[in-house]
Order: C-alpha cells, then sequence, then structure tokens
C-alpha cells in the first residue's frame, strides 16, 4: 500500500508545512515451504551481507515453545535458505533478548528462557563458504558478575554496548549498563539530566554517538510515547519534546535507522495492536505520521489527487507487536510479530518510491552513439586485421587497466594498439560495457569474455559472466565451468559449480569428464562432503 507523509499534527486540519514521499508495502512470498520459519514473537533480526538472521523467539502456535533456532533470508533472492552450516555452542532458548552487529559479528545478551531472566553474552561469527551460511557460536565470558535482563535495548557503539532499562523478572529498570567487548567487563553508568523512568519493551537506536529511546511499558497497565537522548559522550539524558505528529503510546514497537531517520512501526498501545509506521527527522526534531493514500486522507493534500499521488493498492502488515525489523538498502524488512489472534511468520517490505518525475537518463544512449565511432577518437585498435575507434578518456575513466596503460609513458602508445589476445567479437563486447555498461553474454563468448573482463579488471562484467555461467550449468559444462571459476578466482561461479557437481556426482563420475578436474578441486570437493 502506498503512503505519504504528513508532517502537520494528526487533529491539525490545514493543508501547511505538508511533505509528500511515497513509501510501498511489499509482502515477501517464501519461494519453498518448507523452509519457513515457524510462527513467533520476541525473536531477533540482524543483517550480515544481503542476509537477514533471525534468531529465537517465542512459537506463537501449537506448542509455544521457546526457540534457539536460526533462520536466514536470502534479501537478494527473497528466499529462506536451507544451506547452513553451525558450529560451536548452540545458546539457550530465549526471548527478549537483544542482538546487535559488532563489526562481522553479532553480539546477542541476556532474554528469557521460561525459566529464569539470562545475563549471558553470545558472539556469532556468520560467514558466507560456497553459498552456504556458516554460522560460529562463542558465548563471552564476563571478568565480572553481568546483569540480568529481558525485553531491555541494546546498542553498540566502537567496542562498548549499552544496556538500558528492561526488567530482571521483579522490577522494570532504568538503569544503564555497559560492557566493553575487548576487556569483557561490566560497568554501570552514573547519569545525570533528565532520565527516564524505568521500562521494557520499549524501543532504541544509535545515531552520532547518541542513544534514542522510545515509549514502553513502566508498569503492567500503562504504555509510553515519550522519547529520549542519551548523549554517550558526556552521559547526559535529555528528554526531547518533538514537533509534528507525535506516536500513540505503545510498547513492543520496531525502531530503525535509515537515511538518518528513524522509523518506528507498530506495537501496542494498551487497547489495540498497531501498523502504522513514523519517521522521526532528528535534525529537526520532528515526528512525521506515514499516512496511507486513500479518499478519506486526499483532501488534505492541496492540489493532489489519487491519481497523481498514488494509483496502486496493495495490502499493508496486519496490526502486531513483539516482531523484528532491520534496514537494509533504503528498505525496512518486518518479519513475524504477533496480535491478540495469532503469531505471524510473514515478512514485509516498506519501500520508499520516489514521487518526483524524473526526466529519462540518456546517458547510455548518448556514450552508445559514439561507440566505434571515429568521431573525437584519439585510439585505433586492430584486432583480427580490423580498425576499431574509441575514446582514451571514456576508457581511462571506466577500466583500471586502460587508465593505467595510457597514463604509462614507457608503452608509447601512440593513437595506435593492436589486440592479440582475443577476438573482434569479444573485444567489441568489453568496448560496449565500457561505454554503455551493458553487454549481450551469449554462450559463444562467455568463456572469453568472463577472461578478458579479469585481465582488464573490469569486476562486474565478470561477475554477469559469473551469473550466465550459473543460470546455464549443466552435466555437458559443469567441469569447464569449475576449470574457468578456479584460474580466475570466480568465486560465486565456483561455489554454485562446485554444489552442482556434488548434487550430480553419480552421473559426472561415470564419465570421463572428471579427469579434467585438477587435484586441488577434487581435494576441495571431498571436504566439502565430509
Amino acid at each position: 500500500m502506498d503512503y505519504c507523509i504528513r508532517k502537520t499534527e494528526m487533529t491539525d486540519n490545514k493543508e501547511d508545512d505538508v511533505t509528500f514521499a511515497s513509501y510501498e508495502w511489499e509482502n515477501i512470498k517464501a519461494t519453498t515451504a518448507s523452509q519457513l520459519p515457524t510462527c513467533r514473537n520476541c525473536h531477533t533480526a540482524t543483517t550480515f551481507k544481503h542476509y537477514m538472521i533471525i534468531f529465537g523467539g517465542k512459537e506463537g502456535e501449537g506448542r509455544k515453545k521457546f526457540c534457539n533456532d536460526i533462520h536466514i533470508l536470502d534479501l537478494k533472492r527473497l528466499n529462506w535458505t536451507s544451506q547452513i552450516k553451525v558450529s560451536g555452542q548452540i545458546p539457550d532458548v530465549r526471548m527478549g533478548h537483544s542482538a546487535q552487529n559488532y563489526y562481522d559479528k553479532i553480539i546477542y545478551y541476556g532474554g528469557w528462557n521460561g525459566y529464569t531472566v539470562l545475563d549471558d553474552i553470545i558472539m556469532m561469527t556468520p560467514s558466507e563458504q560456497m553459498n552456504v551460511v556458516c554460522i560460529d557460536w562463542q558465548y563471552v565470558k564476563s571478568e565480572n558478575t553481568p546483569p540480568k535482563r529481558q525485553f531491555h535495548t541494546a546498542n553498540i557503539c566502537g567496542d562498548v554496548m549499552y544496556i538500558f532499562g528492561g526488567g530482571d523478572g521483579k522490577m522494570w529498570l532504568s538503569d544503564l549498563y555497559k560492557f566493553d567487548l575487548v576487556k569483557c567487563y561490566w560497568a554501570q553508568v552514573e547519569t545525570t539530566g533528565q532520565k527516564p523512568q524505568g521500562r521494557l519493551q520499549h524501543s532504541s537506536v544509535i545515531y552520532d554517538h547518541k542513544i534514542y529511546v522510545f515509549g514502553g511499558e513502566p508498569d503492567r497497565s500503562h504504555q509510553l510515547n515519550d522519547l529520549y537522548q542519551l548523549d554517550i559522550g558526556n552521559n547526559v539524558w535529555t528528554r526531547l519534546q518533538p514537533k509534528g505528529s507525535t506516536p500513540s503510546p505503545r510498547v513492543s514497537a520496531s525502531a530503525v535507522m535509515m537515511n538518518n531517520k528513524i522509523y518506528l512501526f507498530g506495537g501496542y498501545d494498551g487497547q489495540q495492536w498497531r501498523n502504522d509506521v513514523f519517521m522521526y527527522n532528528i535534525i529537526e526534531n520532528q515526528w512525521e505520521y506515514i499516512v496511507i493514500n486513500d479518499q478519506e486522507v486526499l483532501p488534505q493534500f492541496r492540489g493532489q489527487t489519487k491519481e497523481n499521488i498514488s494509483s496502486q493498492q496493495s495490502s499493508p502488515p496486519r496490526p502486531r507487536c513483539r516482531h523484528s525489523a532491520i534496514a537494509y538498502k533504503n528498505t525496512i524488512v518486518i518479519f513475524g510479530g504477533n496480535d491478540s489472534e495469532k503469531s505471524y511468520n510473514d515478512v514485509y517490505m516498506l519501500k520508499q518510491q520516489s514521487t518526483i518525475k524524473l526526466a529519462e537518463s540518456t546517458l547510455k544512449q548518448d556514450f552508445s552513439s559514439i561507440l566505434f565511432s571515429p568521431i573525437l577518437s584519439d585510439i585505433t585498435f586492430f584486432v583480427d586485421n580490423q580498425e576499431i575507434h574509441a575514446h582514451k578518456i571514456i576508457l581511462a575513466s571506466r577500466c583500471e587497466y586502460f587508465k593505467t596503460l595510457f597514463l604509462n609513458e614507457q608503452f608509447n602508445l601512440g593513437d595506435k594498439l593492436a589486440i592479440t589476445e582475443t577476438t573482434i567479437n569479444v573485444f567489441k563486447a568489453i568496448l560496449q560495457y565500457i561505454y554503455t555498461d551493458e553487454v549481450l553474454i551469449d554462450s559463444y563468448i562467455v568463456y572469453d569474455l568472463l577472461a578478458l573482463a579479469d585481465k582488464y579488471m573490469l569486476q562486474r562484467l565478470k561477475n554477469l559472466c559469473e551469473d550466465h555461467l550459473i543460470k546455464n550449468i549443466s552435466l555437458k559444462n559443469v567441469i569447464e565451468v569449475v576449470n574457468l571459476a578456479d584460474k580466475f578466482s570466480a568465486q560465486e561461479l565456483k561455489a554454485n559449480a562446485m554444489i552442482f557437481l556434488l548434487d550430480n556426482k553419480q552421473k559426472i563420475l561415470n564419465t570421463q569428464d572428471i579427469n579434467m578436474l585438477s587435484k586441488e578441486i577434487l581435494i576441495e570437493l571431498l571436504k566439502f562432503t565430509k
């Protein structure tokens, strides 16, 4: 469903001070139902490369058991991956814990396992090998006694993790702890200023060495919608007084940072579950309510009609709380959560769409018009006894190989250069890519094109060749593809080809082609099957 942002108060009918920006919800359908995680809430979501990693939580259907399983959503392919390899001591089941990215690792802390509030810190080190996501678990031993926390918030700045609020099983807490991730030492932080009251199930993000805390519950019967800022440089709390459309009091809403703004989604306000979206502009200290584009809202926007704001309608997520959210490439990804009736295992993406109609770019057409043209050409290549005209400035700006070649005086190239390592069709494809960022790849040139792209250090073109070969791997060419990938360090291609080999090993072992594999590759295959 498309949305626009209205910067005035929700009860204000004035037409002034309105900002239009279009957002669209998209429900992501998993490609393989058997790989779907169970419905759950109170889990965590973090990112690793182009993956979203879901850990733990409480199942909302059936036995409603606590979880310690891992589910990984590939945000490129938009499917749940089954290629997961886990090592190390797997953490205990838990819900209401925290998870924060820390360089190339993820730090998990605390939570509730159904019996007691936890105080452990576990470090996950994710990696990717041959399209398999490898997870290594390692418990972090604290040098002193850690606090116990559930439904708290955690934020990492540098090598320090800050823990605010939450519960210890007895009280709603307002204290602040920090854990030195290098020295493995806990310390309570003494703060000053306008301190927030104790709370749990609140939301928190960190930006520019400041922690922002929103909402939560101070007891079993009330909800909050206050916004606090902690400057971790001087440990001073400030209760902010934002302008604009303040969200209603709520617990268990998600908050993420995207484009230097805080996005808040969902939660429970004591009477109903929410699926509204708010954006807090840190610089302007202003909440902005993202309004659904429907007939009821449209008259409030001067000079706008339903057609020129949005004509596309799709369903938003059902209202929920205790879900997870991450930001990935200008998109907010929502997973799971629960309402009064059920828990969820669905995935929604909130994507921002531009509302300004731009003139179409003509860059590609403009550069295409001078491809192979003698007009203003200052370099002529000779390939297969044919002349190809080009322009040094374009080649040098797009290709480091040519830049180095043209600037190195010892080559003394002049305006003519013979190319002997490839055919004219492959070289023309290289130039077409350099000039237009596009190229038609077919099976007749792909092997030579990948090799030349590797030599010319055109990584994206090399990746395009890899992608073409991955989509066209077969029993007839897999051996050749593996050898090619190994020779030119095309890791993604090699990984896919090796998996294809493993999946079809019986058929390939019965052919003579297996003898074409090097000893090193055969050893790799044997290691991977163990």
